[in-house]
């Protein structure tokens, strides 16, 4: 295929059937959510478009409509060798008998029309619903299994955010058990906030699978993180308090705990900057690739640290070290020493590398 369609031209979907459910959604659903997002439309109104025509127990993907050639006559989408081609024809050429042919890539549209063939096209768009900002451990172990409840909840008909609010349970039970005092139970405590990380990824996963991604979803994701760490950090406190924590510790506890709402809020604050929007709850993610950036462009020994202290503070990496230390000692006051630690190395760097931040994430969201 040597050309392919315009960016963003419009042409018209046409699913022939239904179909079975897939993920969530019946196929045909799936797949106009898809083409809506790249300037399809269900019905004409007007003068006639190209069509894409799908048809029954296939799903197609983005990658697909990247391919589709210019709208020239009739084309037939080879996308199985054994299969019904997407057929892709120019506006008022329905009809006619002669048409091109073109092999899509691996990847490009899927059969759903068997039980088998949907568990097979489920495991592979699974496995490509990452993020190109995952870590190391979030694409070789939290990815692994978060990918098998996403599944499930998919199949159960659950939506993105009851995802999210699972996830927030496990973060408060979490968060009852550091409030308790004996090594046992922060052991636990610490596994299920490990467990409430690996959540993390589900609502995301399912969103970007079922094409249901929007700012309020996003909010309410992001709240739920800062509200999980909220929680972890109050069920800490509680614990120390009542293993005995003493004025310094007093002094201690309430500096982390004005330290983090305050960083916290800045870091929001740079990257609602960034990307030019009043959104109160944005990821933060964005500011440690500012820092990583900062870091390669000027060699500094600080932003070098400062690079891999915030890479402690990525979610899954906060959280299995917080696991780890739990098998180390039972003792609520190890934990905010630990953040102390790490958070005034953090405001060090926004205040003497704000401008530097400030460019990289100009340049992240350019």
């Amino acid at each position: 295929m040597s050309a392919s369609a315009p960016p963003g031209t419009s042409f018209q979907i046409v699913c022939t059937d239904p179909g079975p459910r897939f993920l969530g959604l019946r196929a045909s659903e799936r797949n106009r959510r898809i083409a809506r997002r790249r300037g399809g439309v269900d019905t004409v109104n007007g003068a006639p478009l190209p069509t894409l025509v799908v048809p029954a127990g296939v799903v197609i993907t983005p990658a697909l409509l990247d391919l589709l050639p210019p709208p020239v006559g009739v084309w037939h989408l080879l996308w199985d060798r054994s299969g019904v081609p997407i057929v892709w024809q120019a506006a008022g050429s329905a009809g006619r008998s002669s048409a091109q042919t073109t092999e899509l890539p691996p990847g490009a549209a899927f059969d759903v029309s068997t039980v088998q063939a949907r568990r097979q096209a489920s495991w592979s768009l699974l496995k490509a619903s990452g993020k190109p900002a995952d870590g190391w451990l979030s694409r070789h172990l939290h990815r692994r299994i978060s990918r098998i409840f996403s599944y499930l909840f998919l199949v159960a008909g659950l939506s993105p955010n009851a995802a999210t609010i699972a996830t927030f349970g496990i973060g408060v039970a979490s968060a009852w058990l550091m409030a308790q005092t004996s090594h046992s139970t922060m052991i636990a405590a610490a596994f299920l906030f490990w467990c409430a990380s690996i959540a993390d990824g589900i609502d995301g996963e399912m969103a970007r699978l079922t094409f249901s991604e929007s700012r309020f979803g996003e909010q309410l994701d992001t709240g739920v993180d800062q509200l999980t760490y909220a929680f972890g950090l109050a069920g800490v406190f509680l614990g120390w308090s009542r293993q005995g924590i003493g004025p310094p510790g007093l002094a201690l506890a309430a500096v982390v705990a004005i330290s983090i709402p305050t960083l916290l809020w800045w870091a929001m604050r740079m990257v609602r900057r960034a990307r030019n929007t009043t959104q109160f709850f944005v990821p933060t993610k964005p500011i440690e690739g500012a820092v990583f950036a900062a870091a390669r462009r000027l060699r500094t020994p600080a932003l070098r640290a400062a690079a891999a202290v915030f890479v402690l503070f990525r979610r899954e990496a906060f959280s299995l070290a917080f696991f780890l230390v739990s098998l180390l000692t039972g003792s609520r006051m190890v934990y905010p020493l630990l953040l102390a630690a790490g958070l005034g190395i953090v405001t060090l760097t926004f205040l003497l590398h704000r401008e530097e931040l400030t460019e990289a994430l100009a340049q992240e969201f350019a």
